[in-house]
């Protein structure tokens, strides 16, 4: 009885709060990487969710009790899910958990014995290349048994006791020799034994709610009983035991092969019952992301729901990105073009885009967005934001770029649902080539498909009149003071301020006045900056 307060008390001291913990993405990413091969689901690209910060995300979201919870929110988090009804079913039961503290603790703390780093390795055995088995199974069977009969016969004679010292030092070897080869198998299979346990415990969950997850978990109540008496016999949970115990156990292991011949008994049992285990852990999996879900919901008091429409539009009000801390928000209404977004450097341009990429993916994964509301269609994200020189293959950070943006060219001719978020476009080549790739590129890419691009090119508003709304950012300037308020702003940016900042920050009165000067003789002589020349 202790132990369960102690848990219940755990429990609610993690609630509503984001966990601070270590999270080994490689070992996160495991169901994801298996459920991706031949699916034909449309997923987050790897630069899109580097670009956009999501490893980040995705620790501010995940409250989840057990390994493969977590498996299962980083899935769902890099698919877009075509079936709005799973996204809506997620969030009601969502809510459900956040106003029954009793029903979501009770399948909590079940989960809390699946928080070892080995319960990640249940997706290996279930969805990776099926367990091998050693050839001729038969033969380790064998040296078990002679192992162990000639210890017992031994006692009764002497002479037995040179076979069983023979055994033992060929079994030693045979241990050595296919522990290491199969270690994950056996990691595996232990904690695929302590999900069967948690899913039996779960699947007798008292609610007079009719929740499709529980359901699926009590018609399987006796298949749960078998697979937990058929796996429990040969699998020994050494987390549980003492050290003379597990010592005992690690002796039985090198001289009598116990582990590699529970691990041969168990791969037959799994390969008869996978289809069912694969539910299984899905269906546990699901529960403790819908509660983790919950708990996000419980803490991030500005969320909503999306509403998707069939026109290319968006609009938003009070968008703000979730890991900024006192975050500005920002407001557009019905957006039909693609967007171009001027301002100088901090203005905002840059987090603003990844904002809308941002709440774009959570509604389309999860179905939530930071905002107060938002309408918009199904856009697939791709994102050009973060990028270097790639000095281990020679390429200039203009190359890299180029070759970032030829996928996206080739995409939009395949498909006309993306969104194309571009953070400064060709900042790496001269003006007048910029200028012209730029326009052509943008050009091409808004024929069916939306853009929403930063630049410093003020000249582009122009270039790209008519087929691009215009937004700035812009910075603020109160006497001897600058500050930046991070709202975006609709129209063409008519004014700049840098000269004014190098006046602020006190640079010799020779080098403004000449600046200012320079800048009035080259907007007379640039028809772009005063919108004559239009493409």
């Amino acid at each position: 009885m202790f132990g369960e307060k102690k848990k219940t008390k755990h429990l609610e001291s993690l609630w509503g709060k984001e966990i601070e913990r270590y999270r080994d993405f490689g070992l996160i990413s495991f169901y994801h990487n298996y459920k991706i091969k031949n699916s034909e689901d449309e997923f987050v690209d790897d630069r899109t969710w580097t670009d956009l910060n999501f490893n980040t995300i995705f620790s501010k979201i995940d409250r989840n009790i057990s390994g493969i919870g977590q498996q299962f929110l980083f899935h769902i988090l890099h698919k877009y899910e075509k079936d709005e009804s799973v996204l809506k079913r997620r969030i009601e039961l969502a809510n459900v958990f956040r106003k029954d503290k009793k029903l979501r603790e009770s399948i909590q703390i079940p989960l809390l014995n699946l928080t070892d780093i080995g319960v990640n390795f249940i997706s290996n055995i279930i969805y990776g290349e099926f367990p091998k088995r050693p050839k001729y199974p038969s033969f380790f069977y064998f040296m078990s048994y002679l192992a162990l009969s000639s210890m017992i016969l031994s006692f009764f004679n002497g002479t037995f006791f040179l076979l069983a010292m023979a055994s033992a030092v060929v079994n030693i070897i045979i241990n050595k020799l296919y522990t290491d080869k199969y270690y994950e198998n056996f990691i595996g299979l232990s904690n695929l034994n302590k999900l069967i346990i948690a899913s039996k415990i779960i699947s007798k969950t008292e609610t007079n709610l009719k929740i499709e997850q529980l359901e699926k978990l009590k018609n399987k109540k006796k298949i749960l009983e078998r697979l937990n008496k058929k796996l429990g016999r040969f699998v020994i949970d050494k987390s549980m035991l003492n050290e003379f115990a597990v010592a005992v156990i690690e002796y039985g292991n090198m001289v009598l092969l116990f582990d590699l011949c529970a691990y041969l008994r168990s791969v037959n049992i799994l390969k008869e019952h996978l289809d069912e285990i694969r539910e299984v852990f899905e269906v546990v999996a699901e529960l403790d992301t819908i509660i983790s879900l919950a708990s996000y919901i419980d803490e991030t008091k500005s969320l909503t729901t999306p509403k998707f429409v069939t026109e290319k539009k968006i609009s938003f009000e009070d968008l703000y990105h979730p890991i900024i801390e006192d975050p500005v928000s920002n407001s557009i209404n019905e957006l039909n073009k693609s967007a171009l977004i001027t301002g100088s450097n901090m203005a905002g341009k840059t987090t603003f885009i990844k904002t809308v990429g941002v709440n774009l993916l959570l509604a389309q994964t999860i179905f939530l967005c930071h905002a107060s509301n938002i309408t918009t269609y199904r856009f697939c994200i791709k994102s050009s934001i973060k990028r270097e020189d790639n000095l281990e293959n020679s390429k200039s950070y203009f190359f890299t770029e180029i070759e970032g943006i030829e996928k996206f060219i080739k995409l939009a001719q395949k498909k006309e649902n993306y969104l194309f978020l571009i953070d400064e476009i060709f900042r790496g080549t001269n003006t007048i080539e910029r200028l012209a790739a730029s326009t052509a590129v943008l050009d091409f890419l808004n024929l069916s498909n939306r853009v929403f691009v930063t630049t410093h090119d003020i000249e582009l508003q122009y270039l790209l009149k008519n087929k691009f709304d215009t937004y700035h950012f812009s910075e603020q300037v109160s006497g001897s003071k600058f500050f930046f308020d991070y709202k975006i702003i609709s129209g063409v940016n008519t004014k700049g301020n840098a000269i004014k900042l190098l006046e602020i920050m006190k640079y010799p009165e020779e080098i403004t006045l000449r600046a200012n000067k320079i800048a009035d003789d080259l907007k007379e002589k640039n028809p772009l900056s005063e919108g004559l020349f239009i493409v």
